[in-house]
């Protein structure tokens, strides 16, 4: 008895459901209540909402619900002993199978040509990208060819104005010393000159007149040259030299002293002549005490003789 009050109190339930859905038009929730209430009730009744079931299917174009309420209505029918209406059950069952399976094969390729879709997408982005990034790199190849084209014309440019420089400098230099070796020539064609003339005396006066006039005259006029050219180059000389004992350059200082060692020289060769051979010798400016030594009387004997000369 209280199975049976069991079974009535859910099949109230799911009638309560099937109206409760039919009023709210809910045709899924109507469909699912109509199937669970076919396994409840008897056959007739079954048939009936089955039969509705399969109609709400159909309203709802869900051939897969129809295909399954139309198998059913098929086994209600052929339990019954009407075989003729299970067999147009059984082919509706089957047609809308069919047109299920078919839909979900569309479906399917549906969804795998938006798959295939998407993926061309996402390869062709990232062609887009590989191609930008390549123009990129080409562009940015082309740039630094420029700019190594630039460098290296900047390069030849520098270059050839370095050298029309110091061609300029050389032809310059050569027209100087030409222009010297010119004078110095002049200086001592006239010294010839003076030496070989004749010297003419006062005949009134012989007591008065020097013996050597013409060889006096040639030799204070070379040393008035000499020291003339001492007073003009002795201070830049002699800066020179200093600049380079403070930086150390032993070359330049031994280059100052190879220049001014012919009017050292001409001056005082006793004096100038052991402290430049010192200076000199080879690795002299390895012994930094002696080497320091004979620069500091060097430079104070340069400046005694240039004070001599006029200097200040």
């Amino acid at each position: 008895m209280d199975r049976a009050d069991s079974l009535k109190t859910v099949i109230a339930q799911q009638r309560a459901t099937l109206v409760q859905a039919d009023s709210t038009r809910d045709r899924q929730a109507g469909f699912e209540a109509r199937m669970h209430l076919s396994e409840l009730v008897g056959r007739s009744e079954a048939i009936a909402v089955m039969t509705q079931a399969a109609a709400l299917a159909d309203s709802m174009d869900r051939p897969d619900l129809g295909a399954m309420a139309h198998r059913l209505l098929a086994g209600k029918w052929a339990s019954a002993g009407a075989f003729g209406k299970a067999y147009v059950e059984a082919v509706a069952a089957d047609s809308l199978q069919v047109r299920s399976d078919r839909r979900e094969a569309e479906q399917d390729a549906d969804l795998h040509a938006r798959e295939l879709q998407r993926m061309a997408g996402e390869r062709d982005s990232l062609l887009q990208v590989s191609t930008d990034r390549e123009r990129r790199m080409a562009q940015a190849m082309v740039e630094l060819q420029r700019k190594t084209d630039a460098w290296r014309n900047s390069a030849i440019a520098a270059l050839l104005v370095g050298l029309l420089l110091v061609v300029g400098l050389l032809y310059r230099m050569g027209r100087t010393s030409a222009k010297l070796r010119g004078a110095l020539s002049e200086l001592r064609a006239e010294v010839e000159a003076l030496k070989t003339k004749p010297v003419r005396t006062a005949p009134v006066v012989p007591t008065k007149v020097d013996p050597t006039p013409a060889v006096v005259s040639a030799e204070a006029a070379m040393e008035k040259v000499a020291a003339g050219k001492f007073h003009q180059d002795a201070p830049e000389r002699l800066a020179t030299l200093q600049e380079a004992r403070k930086r150390g350059d032993v070359d330049k200082a031994l280059r100052v002293l190879a220049t001014l060692k012919p009017q050292l020289l001409a001056y005082d060769a006793a004096r100038f002549s052991p402290l430049i051979a010192s200076l000199r010798t080879p690795n002299a400016a390895a012994h930094a005490a002696q080497w320091n030594a004979d620069l500091d009387l060097l430079e104070a004997a340069i400046r005694e003789l240039w004070a001599h000369h006029g200097g200040q």
